[in-house]
């Protein structure tokens, strides 16, 4: 089910691609999208209260024996349970103002009560909750005072959503760290939101918190196969199907930037570099590539990295800082053995990483210096 809203319409449910243009120097037509929503409201609808109706589905990873899937009929449904967590009690008990907001309710006493937070505690430490064959449904639905506030914590999820996004799926290991540091930070946001509203059901709200900080519990369904730990996933319908049409409107996006970028030979090239440098590629073999085997791997990577390709086609410094990798292959700069300190070949200070070596050939003062390294580089 999706989010309703008081107001006439419902936020943060959709986005568009909105694309621009601006001349560039070695583009005429440089694109420059951002994938938004562009919904405007009134200050009345600003300030009207907002409920973001949303469940999840706590499912259970099934493993049965034979014999229990022969006899499944007889046997019954299988019920599994999700007990306390250490990890879980300790970090929710420690949001003081949440704990004072939502638990008088759970426990039946008032924050000042002396025995409040070993009560806290104790409800806490003694979580138990049945998940049956079919999966158990949680509400988690969350009553804001105001739709402001409710798209502020929208736009900070999607951008702990997109840093997730990032990890490489190929990688079960990397994509198993930042989808718990996604759950860490997810649950801290959630920690925030007391402040501006309050769950349509407290005791399921903080069931929903505890699974997010659950250690047997997947956030990720391709992890369930990773690790022989996991007895359950989360399937979140609405997050799932946002995720992918995010995905989709990327690829659209990369694939009409990798289109576009017939337009430059030049910044083709620098995208290419910087797409080696990400594969962690030899440059020096790398660049000798043929034209159609470039093609071919700026392909791959738009289809793996569609949403890293865009960001590399819309950096205005992407020339300069595939530039900036060619002079440290050619020996004109000299890059630090045990970090990204860049100098020139006799010694001078250019910058700490390449970020800065931009910022330092950006520079008007240092203009004739940047074309004294490109003269040298067309001469190669």
């Amino acid at each position: 089910m999706g989010p309703t809203v008081n107001t006439p319409s419902n936020p943060g449910t959709g986005s568009s691609i909105n694309t621009t243009h601006k001349e560039d120097n070695e583009v005429k037509q440089n694109q420059e999208q951002t994938i938004s929503t562009s919904k405007k409201y009134t200050e009345e609808e600003l300030n009207a209260p907002y409920t973001d109706e949303r469940k999840i589905t706590i499912k259970p990873v099934q493993y049965f024996s034979a014999y229990r899937q022969v006899n499944k009929h007889v046997l019954g449904n299988k019920k599994q349970v999700i007990g306390s967590s250490i990890k879980s009690s300790r970090v929710l008990s420690s949001n003081k103002g949440e704990i004072e907001s939502y638990f008088p309710e759970l426990v039946g006493l008032s924050p000042s009560h002396p025995d409040f937070i070993s009560r806290v505690k104790g409800y806490l430490n003694n979580i138990q909750f049945t998940v049956n064959n079919i999966g158990s449904t949680i509400d988690c639905s969350f009553r804001y005072d105001h739709l402001k506030d409710y798209l502020k914590i929208k736009e900070q999820e999607d951008k702990l959503i997109a840093e997730r996004n990032t990890a490489n799926r190929n990688d079960t290991s990397a994509l198993a760290k930042a989808v718990e540091l996604w759950a860490d930070k997810l649950n801290e946001l959630e920690g925030t939101k007391y402040q501006f509203g309050r769950p349509l059901n407290i005791n399921e709200y903080i069931l929903y918190r505890h699974c997010l900080l659950y250690k047997d519990v997947a956030k990720d369904i391709s992890l369930i196969n990773a690790d022989n730990s996991i007895r359950f996933y989360i399937e979140d319908n609405e997050r799932e199907a946002e995720r992918k049409k995010k995905i989709i409107e990327e690829k659209k996006l990369a694939m009409r930037n990798f289109v576009a970028l017939d337009g430059s030979d030049s910044k083709r090239e620098a995208v290419y570099i910087q797409v080696l440098i990400q594969n962690g590629e030899n440059l020096g073999y790398a660049l000798n590539r043929t034209k159609e085997e470039k093609y071919d791997i700026l392909m791959k990577f738009v289809n793996e990295y569609p949403d890293k390709f865009n960001k590399m086609y819309n950096d205005k410094n992407v020339e300069l800082k595939s530039f900036i990798e060619q002079l440290v292959l050619r020996g004109e700069l000299v890059r630090a053995e045990h970090n990204q300190m860049l100098s020139t070949a006799e010694g001078k200070f250019i910058g700490n990483n390449v970020t800065e070596a931009v910022a330092y050939f950006n520079n008007p003062d240092n203009k004739g210096e940047l074309e004294s390294y490109k003269n040298k580089l067309n001469k190669a």
